[in-house]
This record gives C-alpha cells, structure tokens and sequence, in this order.
C-alpha cells in the first residue's frame, strides 16, 4: 500500500470522491443498526433482513445501500465519530440520542407540561377545581416525559431539519464492498480526520487500547485542537434515562403518600415523631417548620428505601467506568495497544511519529505494495473480528484488520511493510498529549470521578420538577382546610418560591452526594457489607435532601403567611448555605478556571513542524 495520504492531499481526495458525510438521521435509521457488528449489521443497515445467510448480490446491494445514502462532502465536516467496534450497539445509539436530541427533548418536554398545565387549568375553569384530581399527575409528569423519550430516541428527524450536522462514521462513509475505492479511502483517513471540525469520542472500556483510535486522536490533535474532541462515555445515557425512570417512581410514590395514604396513618407518624415537644410549640408558628421538616424527613426515607436499589446500580456503573477512563488515560501509553497484525501497528505508530516529532527527527514513512481483497474472502470469513472477512466493516477499534487487512479486508496487506524504527521520542510525546492536555480538557468536559454535570443533574430530577403544580393543585379547598395550608390564591406565590428554591438548589444535589457516599462505602472488602451501606447511602441521602426542602418550605410559609419577617435573614442564611454547597458539589467538575489549557498540542512544541 502506498503510505497514508497527507491531510494537505484534500483536493485530490476529495476530486475522486473519497471524502464523504452523512447525517445523523441516517445513522439512527433502524436503532441503530449501523452499529451491529458483523455481517447482520452490514444487511440491517442496508435494508435486508440480517437473520437469513445472504446471497453475494445482497451484500453488495447492502454495501452500496450504505454508502449511497452518504453524500460527498464539502471542505469540512461537523463531527468526525471515532468509536470502538468492540462496545454494543445500543450504547451507542443511546449515547448519539443523548449528544444530538437531549436539549430538544427537555424542551419539548417543558412545552407539552406547560400546555398540559394550562390546558387542565382552562378545562377546570380555574386552578382552584383541580383539588384531588387524579389525572394531574399522569398529564402533568408521566406526559411529558412520555414527549421527553419520544422525541429523545427518534427527535433527530426534526433537529436535523433545524440544525443539520454532517458527520463522518466509518461504516457509513467508507464503501463495504468495493474494495478498490474502500482502499484508497482508507489511506485518505487523515485527511478525513483534518478535516472534521470536532471529534466526537464515544467512549468504552476498550477505546484507549485501539490503535486506530490513537490514530484519530494523534491526527485530530494536530489538525483540529484538543479543544474540539468531545468525550462522551457510553454509561451516560443509561445513567440518565435510569434516574429519569427511578424519579419518576419517587414522584408517583410521593403524590400517593401525600394524597392517597391513608390521612390518619400520616398524622399519627408525624405526631409520633413530635410528641416529645411541648404542645404550645407545636401549636406555634414554629410547629408548622418542625412538623413539616419532620414529615419530609420521613418522605425521604421511604423513598430513599424504595428507590436505593436501582439508585445503587446505575451510580456504581458511573463510578467504575468514570474512574477506569481517567486513569487510562493518565497511565496512557500507545506502545500498549492491542493489534493482532504487526504490520498495523508498525503503519499506524510511524505515523503517530509523524505527526509528534520535529521536523530534525523524522524518519521515512512506511511504503507497502496494494493487494485489495475480493468477495470470497467477506463471504467465507466467519470471525466477526476480522471487520471485513464478516462483513466489510471498515471500523476503528477493531483489532488489526479495522482499517489495514490482510486477505480477509480489501486492501493493506499483512506481511509486506518495511519501516525504519519508530522514533520513541515522538512516541512519548504522543504519550504525554493524552496524559496531559487531552486529559485537562475531558476533566473539564465530564469532571472528575464524583461529578456529574448540574444540567444533566437537573434533567435527572426531571420528573420532580414536573411533579411542582401537581403539589400545588392536588391539595384542594377540603385538603388545606385540613393541614391549615392558605387558600391556593394566598399560597401561591410563597409554595411556587418555595419549589424554585428547592428545584435548583436541593434537588441537584441528590446524585453528587450518593457518588462521594458509595465511593466510600465501596471501598469495603466485603460484598455484603457494601451492599447494606450502598442502601444506607442512598436512604441516607434522600432522608438530607428532603430534610432541606422541608426546612426551606417550613420558613417560606412562616415568612409568608404567619407574616414572620424576622425570619427573613434565617431564610437568606439557608440559601446562601445551600449556593455553598452547590459550588462544593459541583465546583471541583468541569470547571479549571485557574488552569489555562491550551486548544492544540503545538503549544507543547511551538517550534515543531508538524507537516506530513
């Protein structure tokens, strides 16, 4: 094979039609199909069924099905998806929704629940009528999340309309099956990496350990800047659609304890619970904060219960993955990655060479004669690790047949490459891009092991915050009569001021809190023990949480409606507390405003020529 072509080669690459885009749509069509590995996934995605041994004409229909609905591209791309083959197909979808749909699923969803409230509001010819309806909470929470997943797993039709993004996946955009054109579109990858504006890194367990994927970065890293690679780990998306799921129990569980449990069964717990207080306290306006208090206390421990399994498992994942992709890439070393045929790794790390060394340092590139495959070897190959023996999968992350082939892929032999010695300094240099500046920017991107993002932490307590009118209105004339609550016209802008406080100060805090409490609990050698204390941290941290709304709602309803204004500043003192807490929680993630990073790894080596 002739060497890798040069990003400066873009005029010719792209004159022969080499350089392709597609779109996310066409990615997402069929769940993803794209993603599947092996023959089934090369048919599924080219329209026939994967389940039946196809004939040759199929697969070569399916192949140029594939590469048909892609579209040569003009000078750039937006996103160049650098993946690994060895990481399922469903990961990937739902990480794809979850970086393209996930900001026009929240919105959608805050629409239909604004609509949603409005409508019910009208419909009962005022808010006041809506007093024990038992509809509020399915049309006011289960509704709009319904739109929320709706439009999170098939809402890329309509963001592609508003926004379109070209993009550059293996599989979509080099041909299957033309072997020929597949070649040369292999030696042109640089230029396709140079010329994609940002680089979209779905992250797995596997990735650092592809040697195509240090191949992406290492290029990405010259011809685009570290500043543009986007790191989205798999365990994102399920972590999301996991606590949505999870906060929409507690939000149906907390309307049932609220204002379907038996009304006897809770005042004779809360008054348990206070009866060691004098009755003249109780019966004060300081009774209402301490009984309130109490009884959120004992909200969030039922649900903290209720909810501390699931909970557990979902931010284990987070905590194992999280951890294992950041000290990958601290201990990074690109001598280490996994190739079955030394003949790629001997192309891919002269090439690396390349791109890190100084000009005074290169060495010659690696030279090697085409031999491009044929159909047999697709038909007949049967290991679906070899890319294009099963299926003619041109994928990064797939062990050493991925991009160069021997018989079974179409074109880079495997026993005739000659190199000089790769230049270990060049290597090195590689090394410590990935340890040093790469790494800076995805802890300002994803954080650190105990972070997770406030927005995403907000988009999780979805549910409860839909869940806020249907607190406000569930409770009718007979119900506030009963708690001594105000009328709904007096009470409600201290109850709406009341869930602000809540929605963005307390409820953000749940998950950020449970990360740093398992992290210590998991440190314990037994299993049995680490299993009780996940759950003591889970009900642990529901019962605090739930503790600060109830207090933020005591003091909210003393100032406003027993007229306490000397509680003002207690009320100020307790938010300024939780703006502390907050900015501890989630101050140490994204954020290195006192470490300046540069966008490109020439600022390591300002005086480098970097040309290929």
């Amino acid at each position: 094979m002739n060497r890798l072509r040069r990003p400066e080669s873009f005029d010719e690459v792209s004159a022969e039609g080499l350089f392709r885009a597609t779109s996310m749509p066409a990615i997402l069509a069929g769940r993803g199909a794209i993603f599947v590995q092996g023959l089934p996934g090369l048919l599924g995605a080219g329209g026939f069924p994967s389940a039946k041994i196809p004939t040759k004409q199929e697969v070569l229909q399916a192949g140029s099905f594939i590469f048909e609905s892609s579209s040569c591209a003009d000078a750039h791309v937006d996103v160049f998806v650098s993946h690994c083959w060895s990481s399922g197909r469903w990961a990937k979808f739902l990480a794809l929704c979850f970086y393209f749909n996930l900001t026009a699923a929240v919105l959608c969803s805050l629409t239909a629940w604004l609509l949603a409230t409005a409508g019910m509001i009208a419909y009962a010819h005022g808010a006041t009528n809506l007093g024990g309806n038992h509809l509020l909470l399915p049309i006011l929470v289960h509704f709009p999340i319904v739109v929320f997943l709706v439009v999170f797993f098939f809402g890329q039709h309509a963001v592609h309309r508003l926004q379109p993004t070209s993009m550059w996946l293996d599989r979509a955009c080099i041909h299957q099956t033309d072997h020929d054109f597949k070649h040369r579109q292999i030696q042109a990858l640089p230029v396709f990496v140079a010329r994609s504006s940002s680089m979209l890194v779905l992250w797995d367990d596997e990735y650092f350990r592809r040697l195509w994927c240090q191949l992406e970065l290492a290029t990405f890293a010259k011809y685009g800047g570290d500043q543009e690679v986007r790191f989205l780990p798999l365990w994102m998306a399920p972590w999301l659609l996991s606590a949505l799921l999870v906060n929409s129990l507690v939000a149906a569980l907390w309307s049932m304890l609220n204002y379907r449990g038996p009304q006897e069964v809770l005042i004779s717990v809360t008054y348990s619970c206070t009866m060691v207080l004098p009755q003249s306290f109780l019966d004060s306006s300081w009774g209402f904060l301490v009984s309130d208090t109490v009884w959120s206390v004992l909200l969030g421990t039922t649900l903290g219960i209720l909810a501390s399994i699931p909970w557990t498992i979902a931010c284990r994942a987070k905590l194992q993955s999280h951890e294992l992709m950041l000290r990958q890439m601290a201990s990074f070393d690109c001598r280490a990655a996994e190739c079955t045929i030394e003949a790629d790794r001997l192309l891919v790390e002269q090439q690396v060479q390349t791109l890190f060394q100084s000009r005074q340092e290169e060495e010659a590139v690696v030279q090697a004669p085409s031999s491009p495959g044929s159909y047999e070897h697709v038909q007949t190959e049967s290991n679906a690790s070899t890319a294009l023996g099963t299926d003619g999968i041109v994928a990064p992350g797939v062990p050493s047949t991925a991009y160069l082939a021997g018989s079974a892929t179409a074109g880079i032999p495997r026993n005739s490459v000659t190199s000089t010695e790769i230049d270990q300094k060049a290597l090195d240099a590689f090394n410590s891009y990935i340890r040093g500046p790469l790494r800076r920017v995805v802890m300002e991107s994803v954080g650190n092991q105990l972070h997770v993002p406030y927005r995403i932490c907000l988009v999780a307590a979805l549910p409860l915050i839909l869940y806020s009118p249907v607190d406000l209105l569930q409770c009718g004339a007979d119900c506030r009569a009963r708690y001594n609550f105000p009328s709904l016209e007096t009470g409600f802008r201290s109850e709406m001021l009341s869930w602000l406080v809540v929605i963005f100060l307390v409820l953000p805090i749940f998950y950020p809190i449970l990360l740093r409490m398992l992290k210590q609990a998991f440190t314990v050698q037994s299993q049995k023990l680490q299993l009780v204390l996940a759950i003591l941290s889970a009900v642990l941290t529901f019962t605090y949480g739930y503790f600060c709304a109830g207090v933020v709602d005591g003091l909210v309803y003393n100032i406003f409606q027993q007229g306490l204004v000397g509680l003002v500043p207690v009320f100020a003192l307790l938010v300024i507390l939780l703006l502390l807490q907050l900015r501890c929680l989630f101050g140490n993630g994204p954020a290195f405003a006192s470490t300046h990073v540069d966008g490109t790894y020439r600022a390591l080596h300002a005086e480098d020529d970097f040309s290929i």
